[in-house]
Parts: C-alpha cells; sequence; structure tokens
C-alpha cells in the first residue's frame, strides 16, 4: 500500500500525461484529479486539497451537468475532503 505522499506523486504524474493529449475536464480526467484532492488531503495538505476539490467539482458541474457520473465522483471527492478536513 502506498503512502498519500506516494499517491499524490503518482496521480500527479498520471495526470500531466492525461493532459498533455487531452483536457482537463473529461471524465477520465475528473477522476484522476478527485484521486489526487483526495491523496493531497490524506496527505495533510488541507488548504490546497479542498481548493482542488472545489475548483474540480465547478469544473465538472459546467461541462457535464448535475446529474453525470464524472460530476458525481468530483461531488464524493469535495465530500471525502471536506470528511478528511472535518477530523484533522
Amino acid at each position: 500500500m502506498s503512502t498519500p505522499a506516494e499517491r499524490v506523486r503518482d496521480t500527479t504524474r498520471r495526470l500531466l500525461t492525461l493532459l498533455e493529449e487531452g483536457e482537463s475536464t473529461t471524465p477520465e480526467a475528473i477522476t484522476l484529479r478527485a484521486e489526487l484532492a483526495e491523496a493531497t488531503a490524506e496527505a495533510g495538505q488541507l488548504e490546497d486539497a479542498y481548493y482542488q476539490a472545489d475548483e474540480l467539482l465547478k469544473d465538472a458541474r459546467r461541462e457535464h451537468g448535475e446529474e453525470h457520473e464524472a460530476t458525481v465522483r468530483a461531488r464524493a471527492a469535495k465530500d471525502a475532503v471536506e470528511e478528511i478536513v472535518r477530523q484533522g
């Protein structure tokens, strides 16, 4: 099992590779951005994680609408980050 810092590094690398080829609001990119926000929170970088999750949800809503699975995933990431912040 990887540490939160390792997850941040690995997810960032995967996201950067994906972004070289496409947009930051594709469902795949939103999934990776959600993973990054959650890992960032778990690594203790709570302000950064909250900002990432908040912007992610805005982007997902704007691009896909409320009911799309990408928006549902973004909302779940924001909820997860908020829970980590409350516990932290």
